[in-house]
């Protein structure tokens, strides 16, 4: 992690600047001009996540992407077992480090809930916030338990994320995985995703954000929010089934959703394009 660790190669490099704030050294990039759009991604990616829809957006926009914290480039915050309240809480704090007070919010599966975690906790009020396949709802009372003891268990032992840094650098175990969430995979998407996950840290990141997540108290939370929200499902989602963003139109107020055919896990990754229209078409019906 750290500047030192940012290939030369990496999406939108010349857009990236390493902040201290909150305790930590972020990974930030910015890109474009005019109304402030927040894009976080989700669990085990980093800002190449959103680096394509950064650029589609950029023409109207300020895109400002960022590794969220233990996650590609960003090190990690002290907190662990309320990560995601601990987690929205730092971005608004470096949001007002950056003097940024973002308009919207684009936030992919975990960064969707740090999103809304953020619209919840804090004084950030965006005029709309688009979840992608966002991980909002918990997985089953008592599967959910297992997994965050599971993972903050694994997330203390750094022999642990060593191992899986060393198993997990093929290109076919990344090609396999890619596969698994019903992506549509293309090579930069293999080389970026080989990069993370043969750094240990990332690895603990990762552990340690599944085992903050606690999507029972945000699902508690749904019916509170404010900002205006649309939810993104995908038809061959394995990870987050479209299903799930329809449920959650039933917890948020007002909020819309809509499945994207033929379209998986990280749609806004292979067709950035197509995510970007669907947000447009968002805004038309905020204005």
């Amino acid at each position: 992690m750290g500047p030192d660790r940012l290939p030369s190669d990496w999406p939108l490099r010349e857009h990236s600047e390493f902040v201290q704030c909150a305790g930590t050294l972020w990974h930030v990039q910015r890109i474009g001009s005019g109304p402030v759009i927040l894009l976080l991604h989700g669990t085990g990616s980093s800002t190449h996540s959103m680096a394509g829809m950064a650029e589609c957006l950029s023409r109207q926009f300020t895109c400002v992407l960022i590794d969220l914290p233990g996650q590609g480039f960003t090190y990690p915050i002290d907190e662990r077992e309320h990560l995601l309240s601990a987690m929205a809480r730092a971005i608004h704090e470096l949001c007002k480090h950056l003097e940024i007070s973002p308009e919207y919010v684009i936030g992919h599966s975990a960064g969707a809930a740090v999103g809304i975690r953020m619209c919840l906790d804090t004084d950030i009020r965006p005029r709309g916030l688009l979840s992608i396949n966002g991980a909002l709802l918990p997985f089953g009372a008592f599967i959910e338990p297992l997994m965050l003891k599971a993972a903050r268990a694994l997330s203390r032992s750094p022999r642990v994320s060593r191992f899986l840094a060393r198993r997990g650098t093929g290109e076919s175990d990344v090609r396999r995985a890619l596969r698994d969430t019903g992506a549509t995979i293309s090579e930069p998407m293999i080389q970026r995703y080989t990069t993370l996950i043969s750094q240990p840290e990332h690895i603990e990141g990762t552990l340690r954000m599944m085992g903050g997540w606690e999507l029972g108290q945000l699902a508690k939370d749904l019916p509170k929010l404010k900002t205006p929200t649309h939810l993104i499902g995908c038809e061959k989602d394995h990870i987050v089934p479209a299903i799930r963003a329809h449920r959650a139109t039933r917890e948020i107020p007002d909020a819309t959703a809509i499945t994207l055919e033929e379209a998986g896990h990280l749609v806004h990754e292979a067709d950035p394009e197509r995510v970007a229209q669907v947000f447009y078409q968002f805004l038309e019906r905020l204005n």
